[in-house]
């Protein structure tokens, strides 16, 4: 009995031992509930959703050019393809994705063009029933 008194009193010592050195931290967000996450806080989304290349896709066939790279898929395809990108970045990284994808090298080799492309990808999450308004291009340009 007394074998096991010893043994209960050094395992409680190792107890006390372990629970004085466990050291906690906390660490808190700047500001967790802020509006407007900006474009270097929706990277990682965006990347992950191969910078929102549906979208790219979609508006191309929009605009009548062809894709090489997906010769069977259809303009519809892309459409919701880019409607499942759109959703799974999350409504705060939409428009700044789309404003990443538009600063791509292929897109500012499209001058003519560049309005068009901007009034239609401003309403991809509006087309997508994922936003009740359109993006704001006016800045697209970084």
């Amino acid at each position: 009995m007394a074998r096991f008194s010893i043994v209960f009193a050094a395992v409680g010592v190792l107890l006390l031992v372990a629970e004085a050195s466990t050291v906690t931290t906390t660490t808190f967000e700047e500001n967790p509930y802020r509006r407007g996450r900006t474009e270097s806080d929706c990277y990682q989304q965006i990347m992950e959703q191969e910078m929102l290349s549906h979208c790219g896709m979609y508006l191309m066939t929009n605009l009548g050019q062809r894709m090489p790279s997906s010769p069977r898929m259809r303009e519809e395809d892309h459409k919701q393809l880019c409607c499942m990108q759109l959703r799974n970045v999350g409504e705060r990284c939409m428009c700044p994705g789309i404003k990443m994808m538009l600063n791509q090298p292929m897109w500012r080799m499209m001058d003519q063009s560049m309005g068009q492309v901007m009034n239609m990808a401003q309403n991809l999450p509006m087309e997508c029933n994922l936003m009740s308004q359109p993006c704001q291009m006016r800045d697209a340009w970084y």
